[in-house]
């Protein structure tokens, strides 16, 4: 009798971290033929400066008459146009100016529902923030060096610190380890931040993930609510680690993985990139830590450049994989801003990257099925993270045959700006090995 593998049949898979399943199709789906729309080609056009840009140095903002400073680096600023902010809200009977939602919150109106409960609303309050990772306008995540990535991170980091709610336990040790620093920062007013619950950073990266401009950015949207998602990992979390001797979730899962390697796609001393079991977009990852981290102040130094190089690694792989510029959408979630000592303790902070492309020029849509029944895929995530360990095995191949001086760039600008480029891979590795001795990405082969 012949065994018949998971993966040779349609089958369901069970997602521990949000409580929902996803559909696997049967292998036959991938056979069938495409004549739908695809997705044009990605320009790959290294423009350094746009002068129409409204995140370049320099440059007009796109609302309020501000200019951009000469920035060189990154550049943190609060959204022009917020989706959510602490500004707006009812008529101030006395003065006639707008009462904040704050303000709202204090007399009560934290929460309206009718006499039946069936329309209920909740006021949301909170800042809306850009970071611009670098002041080149091209420059995406894998032009960049291991230093540019970890100053990204660092800018996250200390924009959570600063928002870090006083009955937060977090907040006693970042205040012993001295103020962050955000002098990039062209916001200094952090009143208010008691009120505030969540910190989503989130980047979508591409025009075909959604991006409204291409000069590479991520955003930080900080809520009076704990937004769906994040809560309901929390909640699974929660549950988890209360059934099984306060063990937690994420560390079991990446425990077994390990063990498992069919799904590691790399990594270092600290972190790891894995396509998770339940994986619903074609080329999604979790880029998790092997050590229990609460929170983005938790890491330690080496451990944000280890974060840094996991970043990097996987945006330079999903380029590789498809040979262009590669879009995704990513989010990191963590501990809650107002977190008490038992949140704290049940939070994992992991980092989710979503790719929209099943192929190269194929988008992955939520049709009918994905939408009114649940989720579901063609390629399986252990498929997809073959694919992305083929890909970093090109990059290593890559570097062993390049013969060019580790400081040499390509060079690839406009007309009007001095010459730019992109680090060769072999520098930026070289850099690691000497500098930082960040250790080589382990290949599982399986």
């Amino acid at each position: 009798m012949d065994v018949v593998k998971i993966n040779d049949v349609s089958h369901r898979r069970y997602n521990p971290l949000n409580g929902k399943w996803i559909l696997i199709a049967s292998p036959d789906k991938q056979k069938r033929p495409r004549q739908a729309h695809e997705e044009p080609p990605i320009s790959e056009e290294k423009i350094v400066y746009d002068p129409k840009c409204y995140l370049c140095p320099g440059n007009a903002r796109a609302q309020g008459g501000r200019r951009n400073p000469k920035y060189t680096e990154t550049f943190l600023f609060r959204n022009d146009f917020s989706t959510i902010d602490s500004k707006r809200g009812e008529d101030d009977l006395e003065t006639g100016s707008k009462l904040s939602y704050i303000k709202l919150i204090k007399v009560d109106f934290s929460r309206m529902l009718d006499s039946e409960d069936l329309f209920q609303a909740e006021p949301v309050f909170g800042r809306c923030y850009v970071l611009t990772y670098s002041a080149k306008h091209y420059m995406t995540v894998p032009d960049m060096t291991l230093q540019d990535v970890s100053n990204i991170v660092e800018v996250w980091s200390n924009l959570y610190s600063r928002y870090l709610s006083p009955r937060n336990p977090l907040k006693l040790a970042v205040q012993k380890a001295g103020n962050p620093d955000l002098t990039s920062c062209d916001d200094k007013d952090i009143s208010d931040s008691a009120y505030f619950k969540y910190f989503q950073i989130f980047d979508n990266n591409g025009a075909v993930a959604g991006c409204s401009n291409l000069h590479s950015h991520c955003q930080i949207w900080i809520s009076s609510t704990m937004p769906e998602e994040p809560r309901a990992e929390a909640e699974q979390m929660k549950n988890y680690r209360n059934d099984h001797c306060g063990r937690h979730l994420l560390a079991d899962y990446l425990k077994q993985e390990q063990e498992k390697k069919e799904r590691i796609v790399w990594q270092n001393d600290t972190f790891v990139i894995v396509t998770p079991w339940w994986a619903v977009w074609p080329f999604e990852v979790l880029v998790i830590p092997k050590r229990h981290v609460r929170a983005l102040v938790d890491l330690t130094e080496i451990e944000k450049l280890h974060f840094a190089e996991a970043i990097l690694h996987l945006a330079q792989s999903y380029d590789k994989l498809f040979g262009y510029p590669f879009p995704y959408v990513s989010g990191l979630h963590q501990a809650p801003l107002d977190a008490t000592e038992e949140e704290l303790e049940n939070s994992y902070l992991h980092m989710h990257f979503c790719p929209p492309l099943l192929r190269s020029s194929i988008r992955k849509f939520f049709g009918g099925y994905e939408l009114f029944a649940e989720p579901s895929r063609e390629i399986t995530p252990e498929t997809a993270a073959d694919m992305l360990r083929r890909a970093q095995v090109e990059i290593l191949e890559s570097e062993s045959e390049c013969s060019c001086p580790t400081d040499s760039k390509t060079v690839s600008i406009d007309t009007e700006k001095p010459a730019e480029g992109k680090k060769s891979l072999l520098s930026f590795k070289s850099v690691v090995n000497r500098v930082l001795g960040i250790a080589r990405c382990k290949v599982e082969k399986t």
